[in-house]
């Protein structure tokens, strides 16, 4: 009896499994089954335990910060405010006083969140915009009428933004 008359009377469920832990051995040695494991390391590298109070905290604050930041937008409206003659002219940071520095430091922590937060759902972005609106309202008035539960949904967003805003070293 040769080798594959022995093979085809064994029992049906060991020669499935043999083939399947063939077929797993050939897909590891594979160049996606790499891609594979090397994203799932990144992945637990990064995945790491809930959010403490104090770092919940930290994405409330630096939310606040982008939520003002992006409140006082208003879009250049009428002439310009600059002879045609200097226009892109820079005068440096020369004059700079304590007040501007403080301005272009919120400026750019509030980029880079609304960086972060474009990655969200929309559902998401309007339940954090929803909340900070009825936080600065003092009171519960807006409300999204496509979200059920707003309240949860930004906890959910928060929840999203917390690994993205320690991946870019603004929350510890």
């Amino acid at each position: 009896m040769t080798w594959v008359e022995k093979w085809e009377r064994m029992d049906p469920c060991s020669v499935l499994e043999r083939k399947q832990a063939q077929q797993q051995r050939q897909h590891a040695r594979s160049r996606q089954g790499k891609q594979e494991r090397a994203r799932a390391g990144i992945e637990q590298l990064f995945k790491g335990e809930d959010m403490t109070q104090d770092e919940s905290q930290q994405v409330e604050a630096l939310l606040e910060t982008w939520h003002s930041y992006e409140a006082r937008y208003r879009p250049a409206l009428g002439a310009p405010r600059v002879s045609p003659s200097c226009r892109g002219h820079d005068a440096g940071d020369v004059h700079d006083d304590g007040d501007d520095r403080d301005a272009k430091l919120e400026r750019v922590t509030a980029e880079a969140v609304g960086a972060c937060i474009d990655t969200l759902h929309y559902l998401e972005r309007a339940a954090i915009g929803v909340h900070f609106r009825n936080r600065y309202a003092g009171m519960s008035i807006h409300k999204n009428p496509r979200i059920e539960d707003q309240h949860a949904k930004y906890l959910e967003a928060k929840g999203k933004l917390w690994p993205m805003l320690r991946r870019r070293g603004m929350v510890k």
